[in-house]
């Protein structure tokens, strides 16, 4: 599935989600709105009818006050005072203040109904109903009741100005009238002087129509679709003071919106029922359904764009330029200049792409080129046709003895000094001078491990790559140094040259790698220039292997016996067990020549394996037919000292078989050890540990000395042949070599073989030294087995003898 798929598979529920949630949030803010707006309103409506009632109770009281303090009542009470009958005109002009709708200011037809005048003695004085003129006066229960209480509470002198308020009832289907009272005497009048009186307390009785108060209320249940309804609650009682209060609308439990209006006197509960807000907040779900739905679309296809314009796209062309890098399509990619994560991701591509191309080119540890980036310069050489005569040259440089730096000292040190190294070769080759310029360098490269190559152009002679092969080994004078450390570290150069027309690059590495391994053999720190000679030894090598590889495979390999025999006695003690290869003998080529050669290959492990087989097998079938106790030895090669495959191997060899392991004993020569390799201790050990003997042959040739040997488990020193030939050049007076090798051996507690015995002079001087064991043409020629298991039995009983009237052992 494509990005591009995924995205949309993801942002669409996405969307979808969080617009439902912002939907939600939305109209739950609106809904909350709407009725939270419906009900401000309602209340505002309610404390709007709250401050009108007490405004219109307030303009009554003063409005009923002002024409009690009036001329046209002052009228009324002097007639009243003097039992004069009220004049017609009188009341008239007292009626025309409440009923004459020509004065703007008189609003008393809006509020008051009915107006009653009390004296003392209950007595109606004045009576004024300003929508019927016609009617009686009705004294309610209340009035007289509140008359009493009036006129019984004291002096007549005292100031009375009080107020009552009642309720009218019963009523059905409409709002009860609002009655208040009001005792009065001349002290509370301005129009006093009018009084002839100080004692007369009179009771003023007026109706309130609240049919104001009621139209509102029809009005809320209009215009509210029927869906608000209300409630009054007469308390039933009355009250010197009368005061108004409403409470807010809140939600009951049924769901509704209720509030609350009234007094002292009575309560109106305002309820506006739940289902009023269904409709209003049902077409607003359906409106957020219908935007959901649009903001959806509009959000999906504009985010999809968006997307594809800024994320998409620019992603997808990143990818077509990698895989065009991949291809090889174009050179590398191009930084991009938006500063956002995909330019982030195209410059950690081309950081990436280059560290590739540099590992791709590089070895990762010295930072030269590689063995790919090498062949690509040795390929680019090939393909091109010379115009002149100069000379190509290619170096091939192996480090000798790195793997003892690296098996001693540490890997960390071993890349330490292919680092040092490295850098030393590039400043040598680099610096200017008349032979070497920059531009005959055309690649310091290092194949692996230990093996570098340089591959130079232009050089003006043979003489110029000689001198460039001696700098080269000159940075191995006297070993390798970094700080303060020495390493015994040389360089072997083969170098291979061409100033044909047209080069062989692939030639010139094989040539040169042919040369490289003659350096090596040559010694230390050594170059050697291609030549037809070492062509022609090459070839000759590469021959003597393919026999070799044949004769093994073919089983033609076979064994001869070198006897060794007791100095002093010439009883057998054992023999040395030499390979032969027919074929290669009948050319005249003998071990001398083949065995180095198989050295340097793989090919040396399956050899040594397999005399190692056939030694255990011979040694086991002498001593069950000859009842042989001697030693049989044999030789192994350094390669097979460090591989474990031989001591697995040669461990099964022993346990399948019946022999003693103290009657095997293996031969290393002294340059298969090195000063203070733990490696070679460790796998000297390891084959002690299978009881065999460890014996060091051609002692002498190499540069091992005695100290260094004591780190070695050895029990017998072989002394090389070349000390016993020496014997008969040496000087009189002088000491011979030989004589110091054998006492060092000696004064270390080692058995000592001495080979090369030729003569009957050679054989006296050893004798007289003490040695412990002789071997050579003086005695013997190396046998076939057939001899060997006679000779076996007839000298085994002569052995015998000797060791029964001598008491000489094995190595006695």
């Amino acid at each position: 599935m494509t990005l591009r798929k995924k995205i949309r598979y993801i942002i669409l529920p996405v969307i979808m989600a969080l617009s439902a949630i912002v939907s939600c949030v939305y109209y739950d803010l609106y809904k909350k709105q709407i009725i939270e707006n419906k009900i401000t309103l309602l209340n505002g409506r309610i404390e709007n009818q709250l401050s009108h009632t007490e405004y219109q109770l307030g303009y009554v009281k003063s409005y009923l006050r002002q024409k009690m303090e009036s001329k046209e009542a002052s009228f009324i009470f002097n007639a009243k005072k003097g039992n004069n009958n009220l004049s017609a005109p009188d009341i008239t002009e007292f009626l025309n203040l409440f009923v004459d709708r020509k004065n703007s200011a008189n609003k008393s037809n809006h509020v008051i109904n009915d107006f009653v005048i009390f004296d003392s003695y209950k007595k109606l004085i004045v009576h004024i109903n300003t929508r019927d003129p016609f009617a009686k006066p009705i004294l309610q229960k209340t009035t007289k009741k509140i008359l009493d209480q009036t006129f019984n509470q004291g002096e007549p002198n005292n100031k009375i100005s009080q107020y009552n308020y009642f309720l009218d009832g019963p009523y059905l289907n409409k709002m009860p009238s609002l009655y208040i009272l009001q005792a009065f005497s001349r002290y509370q009048l301005p129009s006093k002087l009018f009084y002839e009186s100080n004692d007369d307390i009179y009771v003023a009785q007026a109706q309130l129509d609240l049919n104001f108060f009621a139209e509102e209320i029809r009005a809320l249940v209009d215009e509210n679709n029927g869906y608000f309804n209300y409630r009054f609650i007469d308390k039933n009682t009355s009250v010197d003071k009368l005061s108004f209060s409403s409470s807010p609308f809140q939600l009951n439990d049924n769901g509704a919106y209720e509030g609350r209006f009234g007094s002292s006197l009575f309560d109106i509960i305002l309820t506006l029922d739940k289902s009023y807000f269904s409709e209003q907040l049902n077409n607003l779900l359906v409106k957020f359904v219908l935007l959901n739905f649009i903001v959806i679309i509009l959000s999906y296809f504009l985010l999809i764009w968006l997307i594809d314009q800024q994320i998409i796209l620019p992603i997808t062309r990143l990818a077509k330029s990698i895989k065009e890098v991949e291809a090889s399509l174009v050179v590398e990619l191009k930084p991009l200049t938006t500063k956002d994560e995909v330019a982030d991701l195209n410059e950690s591509y081309i950081s990436l792409i280059n560290k590739i191309n540099n590992l791709a080119n590089n070895d990762a540890l010295t930072g030269l080129a590689n063995r790919g980036s090498f062949n690509e310069k040795l390929s680019a050489i090939t393909d091109v046709r010379r115009k002149d005569k100069t000379y190509v040259a290619l170096f091939f440089i192996d480090l000798d003895n790195f793997k003892y730096v690296n098996d001693t000292f540490g890997h960390d040190t071993g890349d330490r000094l292919l680092v040092v190294f490295s850098q030393r070769l590039k400043q040598m080759l680099r610096a200017e001078d008349r032979f070497i310029s920059n531009d005959m360098v055309d690649s310091i490269a290092r194949l692996g491990g230990d093996e570098f190559v340089i591959l130079m152009n232009g050089l003006p002679s043979i003489e110029t790559i000689a001198s460039i092969g001696k700098r080269i080994c000159d940075l191995f004078h006297n070993g390798f140094r970094i700080g303060n450390e020495q390493f015994d570290v040389h360089a072997s150069i083969g170098i291979a040259y061409s100033n044909d027309h047209q080069i062989n690059g692939e030639g010139l590495l094989t040539q040169a790698d042919d040369a490289m391994y003659l350096a090596k053999r040559a010694g230390k720190n050594n170059f050697k220039l291609f030549s037809d000679e070492i062509k022609e030894k090459m070839f000759f090598e590469k021959n003597i292997e393919n026999e070799l590889i044949k004769a093994h495979r073919d089983n033609q390999l076979h064994l001869v016996f070198m006897p060794s025999y007791n100095a002093k006695t010439l009883a057998l003690k054992g023999y040395e067990v030499l390979l032969r290869c027919p074929i290669l003998i009948d050319a005249g080529i003998g071990p001398d020549v083949f065995i180095p050669i198989a050295e340097n290959t793989d090919l040396i492990l399956a050899i040594d394996l397999w005399v190692a087989e056939q030694t255990v097998i011979r040694l086991e079938e002498v001593t069950r037919k000859n009842g042989f106790t001697g030693f049989f030895s044999f030789n192994v090669s350094s390669k097979s000292l460090r591989n474990d495959r031989f001591y697995t191997t040669l461990k099964k060899i022993i346990d399948r078989s019946d022999i003693n392991p103290k009657q095997l004993e293996l031969e290393i020569t002294e340059t298969c050890l090195m000063p203070d390799d733990h490696l070679a201790v460790e796998s000297l050990d390891q084959l002690k540990s299978l009881g065999v003997r460890i014996a060091i042959d051609d002692f002498g040739t190499g540069y091992t000395s005695f100290g260094q040997i004591l780190n070695y488990p050895l029990d017998t020193l072989k002394i090389d042949r070349s000390f016993v030939t020496n014997l008969r050049i040496t000087p009189v007076g002088k000491k011979p070599t030989l004589d110091i090798i054998f006492e060092l051996a000696k004064a270390h507690q080692l058995n000592v073989i001495v080979e090369g015995v030729e003569t009957q002079a050679d054989f006296e001087h050893v004798k007289t030294l003490g040695c412990d064991i002789v071997q050579g043409f003086y005695f013997s020629k190396p046998r076939t087995w057939t001899e060997v298991l006679a000779q076996c039995g007839k000298l085994h009983r002569i052995d015998k003898k000797c060791d029964q009237q001598k008491n000489i052992g094995c190595y006695g």
